[in-house]
Parts: structure tokens; sequence; C-alpha cells
């Protein structure tokens, strides 16, 4: 029952961002990529998979079409290989915008929830992403 209900919910949330993202020829898998740029201001790609857990050739379409968009510039790296990457200015300003609505939406969503019920949803995902997190990277070894 876990299963399906996160992934319901999922569902909805994520047909919302797409929807939200879709004049910019955007979807939420692109947008994994400018939430972990805005944070980090400029990356190579093996961080980016690693945190949300991806396959690096679908991260490298995304990065390419982000590129190709206007999006992304590739930065400068010492190895040819290392793509190294930042939101160009016409990036900042896309996510600047969409993230307000975003996060907009998030607010909605957890304004259903009474504030003691929305520290436990929020603590309890903690909880459950740092378990799976760990089983993982005890699986890994």
């Amino acid at each position: 029952m876990l299963f399906q209900k996160i992934t319901y919910a999922n569902r909805k949330i994520l047909a919302h961002v797409n929807e939200v993202l879709k004049p910019y020829n955007l979807n939420s898998s692109d947008w994994r990529v400018f939430m972990y740029l805005n944070r980090h201001e400029s990356s190579t790609l093996l961080p980016i998979c690693e945190f949300y857990d991806m396959d690096k050739a679908i991260l490298s379409r995304s990065v390419y079409k982000l590129e190709k968009l206007g999006f992304l510039e590739f930065l400068k790296a010492e190895d040819k290989r290392e793509k190294h990457i930042k939101l160009s200015q016409k990036g900042e300003e896309v996510f600047a915008h969409n993230h307000t609505i975003i996060k907009k939406y998030e607010d909605e969503i957890l304004l259903l929830l009474e504030k003691t019920h929305k520290d436990i949803f929020m603590d309890s995902l903690d909880i459950i992403n740092n378990a799976l997190t760990s089983k993982q990277q005890k699986e890994d070894k």
C-alpha cells in the first residue's frame, strides 16, 4: 500500500510540475538539474547522478537538451572528458520564475496538513530516505 500511495501522489505532483514547465520545453527530470545547480552553482555530471541515483546517459541527454535550449553553460574543465556545467543567465531566470510557482504548489499541498502532521510527514520522509540510502550503500559494498 505504501508504494501505491507514494506513486499516486508522485504522479499527481509531477504532472503539475510538468505542466508548469511545459512552455519552456522542460519536464520534471530536467528540473532536477536546475534544482541541483541552483544549490551547488556548478557541477560535473557524476555528483548529480549520485545525488538523484540516476543513469549518467539519461542525465547527459538532459544536459545537452538544456544546453541547446540555452539554460546551461559548459565550463572549461581540465579533463576534456568531464562535463562541468552551470545555469546560464537564461537558466537562472527560468529557475527563479518557475521555482516560485512550484514552491507555491508544494506549500499548497503541505497546507492540507496541520503543522504537527506536516512536521511528522517531513520527518518520516527523511527517515525513510536516509534508511533506504544507507541500505543501498551497504548493498553496493
